[in-house]
C-alpha cells in the first residue's frame, strides 16, 4: 500500500510526497525540475521535517534500482495530474 501526501507551501508549486511501506522515508521530486528523488524520515511520532529532504542515490540505497525509478515515475506521474 502506497500513501499519498499532497501539500503546498506558500509561493511555491505543490509538493507530493509519496511513501512506500517498509522505508521510513517520504520521497519527492526536486521543486527545480522535477527529475530529481528526493527522501526525508519519518520521524518516531509520524511526522517528517521538511527542511531534512536529500537526493536519493543510486550507491546509497539497499534497494533494487527498478524500484527506485518506479517510485520516480509514479510520482512524475502524479505531478502531472
Amino acid at each position: 500500500m502506497l500513501v499519498l501526501l499532497y501539500c503546498t507551501l506558500v509561493l511555491e508549486t505543490p509538493m507530493i510526497f509519496l511513501t512506500v511501506p517498509g522505508h521510513g522515508c517520504v520521497y519527492t521530486l526536486s521543486q527545480e525540475d522535477g527529475d530529481e528523488l528526493y527522501y526525508a524520515p519519518i520521524m518516531h511520532d509520524g511526522s517528517v521535517n521538511l527542511e531534512e529532504f536529500a537526493p536519493v542515490g543510486l550507491d546509497d540505497v539497499d534497494m533494487d534500482e527498478m524500484e527506485l525509478f518506479d517510485i520516480r515515475n509514479r510520482l512524475a506521474k502524479l505531478v502531472q495530474v
